[in-house]
């Protein structure tokens, strides 16, 4: 796990963008930052230097379709300014 924890997140939050080696379920209460951390995640891991992870390995579920359709807009705006 990488020690130091960047602006904004949590110690919590950084532990689940930077968690490797296996499946991982984010859960937390409404407003806590969970479209944020998995968005996060997701492009922590595409663009890792070390054992980048291919987009299509990614399962992220949410409960809604318009929770999907923001996680996509907000991923791919990500993905955008990282390139």
């Amino acid at each position: 796990m990488d020690r130091h924890i960047p602006e904004p997140w949590t110690q919590a939050q950084w532990e689940a963008i930077t968690a490797s080696g296996g499946n991982l379920l984010v859960s937390a209460a409404a407003g806590s930052g969970k479209t944020a951390v998995l968005v996060e995640r997701v492009i922590h891991r595409l663009l890792e230097t070390e054992n980048p992870v291919d987009l299509d390995r990614f399962l992220v579920v949410t409960f809604t379709e318009a929770a999907a359709a923001e996680m996509r807009q907000r991923i791919g705006r990500a993905l955008a300014e990282a390139l």
